[in-house]
């Protein structure tokens, strides 16, 4: 009965709309195994739903040939990016692994050497999908606090799917600024969520936003195989707040997730169209050379930018600069 009744709780707490229900309940099955079955059964699945789902299976191969590798095929490389995507999954929901000890053995945090330079003031670790998910995780392991800024309702759910040990290192590390949200009000939402990540960074408190998905579109970038939208909100607080700016990219190599702190983009400048142009060169040129590196693992942009048929018009930054939430 007790058995039951966890496994309900358990169904209870899926991450909508992350999860869809099929992913949801093949991740509790695999949980229940030793670390990595899970993990390899889950990217394996991912492989096979690409046969079944030929669209998926014309994405990966669409972004495949868009890419410049010497002495790899298309076909490789598109099975390869399918197989990271369903790893990614199970890595997300930390499948399989139900210790600090385990999980600390699978990350590894580069370039902090980079924090000493951005001392002093609170500092925003800017992530892209380009990777494995929840990279904040790295810096959590290694002793930062640091607060996840995002408006989706599904962080608390996952967070409660997570076991103890890992629920008790995100509580001691920092916070999740997420808020609930209805459809209809999802920009109010990132509003609320982008005015307390400027509260924070006054206070001189780190946090962490991603620079592309759901949001309004300051500019894009193109990159090997398509173009990536990169989203205003964090933009504006560099420029509000005058906080550091430190991109942060993520890979897999073998099981383990290499999350790697880059060099701050350079200082904002006063002009607002000038300092857009500054940031998106810097990082232009930093996510060029990531996804030539690891194309296997740019699933977002192989698969969720590709739906996404019409292009994003980029943000005037006077409007950037004048929004609600910049300084009176």
């Amino acid at each position: 009965m007790g058995a039951r009744r966890r496994l309900r709780a358990a169904w209870a707490d899926r991450p909508t709309p992350v999860f869809p229900r099929e992913t949801w309940a093949l991740i509790l099955a695999l949980d229940r195994l030793p670390w990595p079955w899970g993990e390899n059964i889950m990217a394996c699945c991912f492989v096979a739903k690409a046969f079944v789902r030929i669209e998926r299976l014309r994405q990966a191969l669409a972004w495949a040939s868009a890419q410049q590798r010497r002495g790899r095929s298309r076909w490789a490389l598109a099975i390869s990016l399918c197989f990271h995507h369903g790893r990614f999954v199970a890595r997300a929901m930390v499948t399989g692994i139900q210790d600090l000890v385990t999980l600390r053995q699978l990350v590894r945090l580069r370039g902090q050497e980079h924090l000493a330079a951005a001392a002093g003031r609170g500092r925003i670790f800017l992530g892209f999908h380009l990777g494995p998910t929840s990279p904040d995780i790295a810096l959590r392991l290694a002793g930062h606090r640091v607060t996840w800024i995002g408006a989706w309702p599904s962080w608390a759910q996952k967070r409660n799917a997570l076991p103890p040990e890992i629920q008790e290192l995100y509580a001691s590390s920092g916070e999740h600024d997420a808020l609930e949200t209805r459809p209809s009000n999802r920009g109010q939402a990132r509003v609320r969520a982008l005015y307390r990540a400027r509260q924070l960074l006054t206070r001189g408190r780190d946090i962490f936003i991603t620079a592309d998905g759901a949001g309004q579109a300051a500019f894009e970038l193109s990159l090997p195989g398509g173009p990536a939208k990169v989203c205003a909100g964090w933009l504006l607080l560099r420029q509000t707040t005058g906080a550091s700016v430190l991109p942060v990219l993520s890979h897999m190599e073998g099981h383990t997730q290499v999350v790697t702190i880059h060099p701050a983009l350079p200082s904002p400048v006063a002009d607002p169209g000038d300092d857009l142009k500054v940031c998106r060169e810097a990082l232009g040129r930093l996510l060029t050379d990531h996804v030539r590196r690891f194309p296997e693992q740019c699933y977002f942009l192989a698969f969720a930018e590709r739906r996404r048929a019409p292009r994003h018009r980029e943000t005037d930054p006077r409007l950037i600069h004048g929004s609600p939430i910049s300084p009176a």
